[in-house]
Order: structure tokens, then sequence, then C-alpha cells
């Protein structure tokens, strides 16, 4: 009677391992949309929006190796969206592999729920604190008003924000026609040929190439050129693929819900 009852234990708990092995290997992580830097499986962001998002992303990945990537999944695939988002980055790789520079958005509209997931090189700029600041007064109040695409551009164009001033640049901002989005002015991108600080630097640059080809025959000016860290050639070329750097997910991040 003994030796029946250890039998009936040790066959349950080979059952109940063999069930949890079938459900892990069943999870089927999506796989990243052709231009990678959004992937929209529940349908809820604005050709516009996902366009200015691409291109931004591609002068952002040219310039530091940096990638910001915007998801919406339709389930969580049975599991807790901090781990989906952790595992979902980790299989695509955002961000550089040399600085796990990446970040990825992602929003889960039937389960009201959002979370960005920050990669090692990015937590710094933006750590738990600030993201869930974005999350609850820049994405939150379009999402309980259904506007997914305004939310998703308001978010996005705060983080870039914060990339920029980490890195000190200022990107290409992709063309949107604002008036349809109903976004603070300060996050509207200025015309990059305005400004007392765009006169200073096109100033710069002039007399920079001045003395470089009147002293050293253009020799700083072409090692520049060649030099160059990050040429983007995955992502950055028209009608190429894009794809991720290899990057690492930091575990950093936050949740929102509405």
């Amino acid at each position: 009677m003994k030796n029946k009852k250890i039998l009936i234990l040790f066959l349950s708990i080979l059952l109940i391992f063999i069930g949890s092995c079938t459900f892990e290997v069943n999870i089927q992580l999506p796989e990243p949309s052709y231009s990678f830097y959004v992937y929209d499986e529940a349908n809820i962001i604005d050709g516009q929006v996902e366009q200015y998002i691409i291109d931004t992303n591609k002068d952002l990945y040219k310039k530091t190796g940096a990638q910001i990537v915007v998801a919406t999944v339709l389930d969580l695939r049975g599991m807790d969206i901090n781990r989906f988002a952790s595992e979902l980055f980790e299989k695509w790789g955002i961000g550089s592999r040399e600085y796990d520079n990446g970040l990825l958005i992602l929003v889960v509209p039937e389960d009201r729920e959002i979370w960005i997931e920050v990669g090692y090189g990015l937590e710094g700029a933006l750590p738990d604190s600030k993201i869930g600041n974005i999350i609850n007064g820049y994405i939150i109040p379009y999402f309980k008003e259904s506007d997914y695409s305004t939310g998703i551009l308001s978010g996005f164009n705060e983080i870039i924000n914060e990339v920029e001033e980490e890195y000190n640049i200022q990107l290409a901002r992709g063309d949107i026609n604002w008036d349809i989005y109903y976004i603070p002015e300060d996050y509207i991108e200025e015309n990059p040929f305005n400004g007392l600080k765009t006169i200073v630097l096109l100033v710069g640059i002039i007399l920079f190439l001045f003395v470089d080809f009147k002293f050293f025959n253009g020799f700083l000016t072409y090692s520049l050129f060649r030099g160059s860290r990050f040429g983007g050639s995955s992502s950055t070329s028209r009608g190429r693929r894009s794809s991720g750097g290899g990057g690492r997910s930091g575990g950093g991040g936050a949740r929102g819900r509405w």
C-alpha cells in the first residue's frame, strides 16, 4: 500500500513537471516587424505615428546605437507583462551590443496595461522613477481616452528628449502632422535651421572646415567620416530590413494601468 502511494505521488509530480515544460516550449514570442521599430499586433497605432517613430529611430541608431522600440500585442501568452517584455527585449536584441542602450515600450490594450523595459545603458538617463512618471504623466491620460496613437507619440517623444540630453545630440525627427495630435508645443521639433544654437553650430562647422582644409588638407574631416562608429547600415538603408543591435535588457522599467 505504501509503495502504491509513493508511485502515485511520483507519477503526479512527473505529470506536473512534464506539463510545465510543455507550457514553456509552446510559448511563442512574436518575431519583429520588417521595420523593427514598430510592431503593432493590436493595430492601434496610426500610420503617421508609426513612420515618425521609425524615421526618428533611424537617426538615433545611426548616431548612438540606441533603439526605442514600440510593440503592441493582443495577449501576453499567459505571462506577466514584466516577464513578457524582458524576454521579448532579449529575443529582439534591442539596442547596441556594446552599450545595451535599448528600450521597449510594450502595450497590451486588451489588458489595459503598459510596460517600458530599459536596457543597462539607458538606466542612468531613464531610471524606474522617471519611466513611471512618463507613463503616468504623458501616456496614460491619452490611453484613458482610447487615444493610443497620441499617447504612444507623447511618451516616445518624452523618452527621446531624455535620450537626446543623455547623448548631447539633436535628432532629425520624422515628419508628422502635429495638428492631428494634441501634444504640448514643447514636444514639437523646431525647424533645425532656426534658433541661435543652430547658427552658432553652423559657424563652428564652417570655421572647423576652413582650418582643416587650409592647414591639414581636409585630413580631420576625412577621418571623422571614415571613423564614424555607428554607420547604421542595417537599419538606415531604404528598402532593407532593420534589426536589433544585440542589446540586453537591464531588468529596469515600470508598469502602468488605465
